[in-house]
């Protein structure tokens, strides 16, 4: 898949996310969360948050407080440390926009606010959390008596 592709696919999932909280009848322009997969070792929430909200958070980078607009998603990505607790292990700032989220329209709206340096150190992490976890997972999945 392209780097262009990528980017239309993760525009059109947040798209149908803020269209789904909206159907729900969440405030989307206050900001939600949209939990897209968990499993014991790991966890991956899309956070929807305004702009000062997102202005609030202790220690964001200065080169993200300079692409942070009025609406925002973040992809957060949780690890289980050794005791099984979870931790956050990466956040990225993946989509802003000046506009607010209850006004977005079309898949093509959010992919005019894709941060690509974001969804591609995204990617990055969730590739390497992936690789590694698929055959921990495999390992607890196979019957001791089948090796």
């Amino acid at each position: 898949m392209t780097e262009k592709n990528y980017a239309q696919s993760i525009a059109g999932d947040l798209f149908h996310m803020i269209e789904s909280a909206r159907e729900q009848g969440v405030n989307v322009d206050a900001g939600f969360r949209n939990q897209a997969m968990s499993s014991p070792s790991m966890t991956l929430t899309y956070m929807f948050l305004t702009k000062n909200d997102l202005l609030k958070v202790p220690a964001l980078p200065a080169q993200v407080k300079q692409q942070v607009r009025r609406s925002n998603a973040m992809a957060v990505i949780e690890l289980a440390n050794a005791k099984g607790v979870k931790q956050t292990a990466g956040i990225h700032l993946i989509w802003s926009s000046a506009t607010a989220c209850s006004k977005i329209e079309s898949e093509a709206q959010m992919l005019e606010g894709i941060q690509i340096q974001g969804l591609a150190a995204f990617t990055a992490q969730i590739k390497s959390t992936l690789r590694n976890d698929i055959p921990r997972t495999m390992d607890q999945q196979v019957p001791a008596d089948a090796k």
